[in-house]
């Protein structure tokens, strides 16, 4: 926790995708950490996280991650010593009905960013934020590591693949600019409000007294906290600045052994902390989402000395308190709140 405390304070970090509700969490975080938090996103949905909780940061520009003069801008008027990349379409939604503007997103958008950087002539590590979806099926089981083969059915999961091998790209055509990537689990937290994922649709109907209905409840994923991912993503860009880290510099954040769990095991274990609480398992459907994803975080934990600090209950408690107290408390204080309690655990465990 110390060096973490060390390395970022008074560090410029832009985040792109600040807006997000990942994007909050982090700059929260490193708010935290005594970092200078700059963003570049598209401007915040009525209602979303970073509009209720307001993290502090010292500058940011509302605008497209496709337009690449804007990236342009970006950087030469907040000049980072370092950048986050999660600025991107984030979910599976859409990946039927518009997968051409996904592609633009994730892919180009990360191009158009990755090139600026180049051109800027500045060193700045940067860590490009990809996804666990981007891995192939067909491993019996084993959990995927970073040097397994990638391969997707759907717009937005071969998307992240092909991100990914962008960024790749760039760090091995040109060998000054540190680039990493990151692929992690499903992340779970307070405030996340699209519910068309699983846990803020069951935080939803659990909270209203509403029975919830599961797609695909034998489905197994890893599910971590969303402060646990961040904690990575922190600790790769320091590795990535220092030069601690060479060769292959894509890494997988995953829960320990107890969040790789079925949907509907997720739900059982949700509901607990909602008396009354109903959820109906559906028998699924066609789908091009892997039925069965597992990582491997084993890298992370010998190069970077990164793991999960929150077991799955512990982090399913965080997002029902999150949820439970929203009414009570502001955002900004539930957020500034679970920073700390996170921030105090690294420091415990760091002795």
């Amino acid at each position: 926790m110390l060096s973490h405390e060390l390395f970022y304070q008074g560090r410029r970090v832009l985040v792109t995708g600040h807006t997000g509700f990942k994007g909050t969490w982090l700059c929260w975080l490193l708010s935290a950490l005594g970092a200078e938090v700059y963003g570049y996103a598209l401007p915040p949905r009525s209602g979303c996280l970073y509009e209720k909780a307001r993290p502090p940061i010292a500058g940011e520009r509302l605008a497209d991650i496709r337009e690449r003069a804007e990236a342009e801008r970006v950087l030469s008027q907040f000049r980072p010593d370092l950048i986050v990349h999660l600025a991107a379409h984030a979910y599976l939604d859409g990946s039927y009905e518009y997968p051409a503007e996904i592609f633009e997103t994730n892919v180009m958008g990360t191009v158009g960013l990755l090139e600026a950087v180049r051109q800027s002539g500045r060193r700045v590590p940067t860590v490009v934020v990809t996804s666990d979806k981007c891995y192939a099926q067909g491993l019996g089981g084993r959990p995927c590591r970073e040097d397994d083969p990638f391969g997707a059915a759907e717009a937005y999961s071969t998307s992240k693949a092909c991100q990914d091998l962008a960024a790749q790209c760039y760090r091995i055509s040109f060998p000054g600019l540190p680039i990493a990537t990151a692929r992690a689990s499903n992340t779970i937290g307070g405030g996340d409000f699209n519910k068309t994922r699983l846990i803020p649709h069951l935080l939803d109907c659990f909270s209203n007294g509403q029975p919830a209905a599961l797609r695909n409840p034998g489905f197994v994923r890893p599910w971590q906290y969303v402060l646990d991912v961040l904690w990575g993503y922190l600790t790769l860009a320091k590795a990535l600045a220092e030069g601690t880290i060479t060769g292959d510099t894509s890494f997988n954040f995953g829960p320990a052994s107890d969040g790789f769990q079925t949907v509907g095991r997720v739900a059982e274990l949700l509901a607990a902390y909602f008396p009354g609480a109903e959820y109906e398992l559906g028998a699924g459907g066609p789908s091009g989402e892997t039925q069965l994803l597992r990582l491997d975080s084993g890298k992370a934990r010998e190069l970077l000395g990164w793991r999960a600090l929150y077991t799955l209950e512990e982090t399913l408690a965080q997002a029902a308190d999150f949820q439970k107290n929203a009414g009570h408390n502001s955002a900004e204080e539930l957020c500034r709140e679970q920073v700390g309690q996170y921030l105090k655990r690294t420091r415990e465990l760091a002795g």
